[in-house]
């Protein structure tokens, strides 16, 4: 019996590391990661519905969706087909520049999705978007990563996909084929009548959240007591922190 050198134990070693993650198989990813994408809804003073998105789930009782999603609401709740109600949602934290906001809603048991950075994202690899398009729940479209939308200070703002998003997916997941989290599904302005020009936003972000969080709300309570002295509720707060901090 051949035995194995010491160099061939590195080489094989190496091998090992550089091998590729399992791809699943579109239906094996949907198993996994809906579980974690959540309707949003949106109700006004008097407990009317207002408008619908999406959300998915980073950690217990904990999801992020678009800041525009919640525009103008006064009660937020979050709920999946399968749930005899909705469950409340509290607004936690918030970034409107980049349209990320953080939700809280006790009680709410789905697993955590894992985020993929960036900087392992290629364009031309597949992804997979999964939201709750016009009221459509747990909707998945296939696609690609298309290409990479920076600032032009060169920044990452937007992944851009050919995988079809509609109304009421903003906040949703984009997902590769690992089932890992590219960015949140967002409908950009920029797009018109385009086909097949659909974005989503870093999943990096949303690690970057509670840092920029806190200077948002920061910017905010100054404002309110160079203003009244008064606290600003976090219901309004998402609209205040985007013009304080632009």
């Amino acid at each position: 019996m051949k035995r194995c050198t010491p160099i061939c134990t590195v080489i094989a070693g190496l091998a090992c590391l550089a091998a590729p993650a399992h791809a699943l198989s579109p239906a094996e990813v949907f198993a996994q990661v809906s579980p974690s994408v959540w309707r949003v809804q949106t109700l006004d003073a008097y407990g009317l519905m207002m408008s619908q998105g999406s959300a998915v789930v980073i950690a217990p009782g904990q999801l992020v969706t678009n800041c525009h999603v919640l525009a103008k609401a006064r009660r937020v709740q979050v709920r999946r087909d399968d749930q005899a109600k909705a469950l409340p949602a509290k607004l936690v934290k918030w970034d409107p520049q980049r349209d990320l906001c953080q939700l809280d809603a006790p009680g709410l048991e789905a697993p955590a999705v894992t985020l993929e950075p960036t900087a392992q994202v290629a364009v031309g690899q597949p992804a997979y978007a999964i939201g709750h398009p016009r009221g459509l729940d747990l909707t998945m479209s296939a696609g690609l990563v298309s290409s990479f939308r920076r600032n032009t200070a060169g920044q990452l703002v937007l992944i851009q996909t050919n995988a079809a998003i509609s109304g009421g997916s903003s906040g949703g997941g984009l997902f590769n084929e690992q089932g890992h989290l590219l960015g949140l599904t967002t409908i950009a302005s920029i797009t018109g009548d385009a086909q097949n020009l659909n974005f989503a936003i870093p999943a990096d972000w949303i690690t970057d959240l509670p840092r920029r969080h806190a200077t948002a709300q920061a910017l905010v309570r100054a404002a309110a007591v160079a203003a009244s002295g008064a606290s600003v509720p976090a219901a309004a707060a998402v609209e205040a922190a985007g013009a304080a901090s632009r």
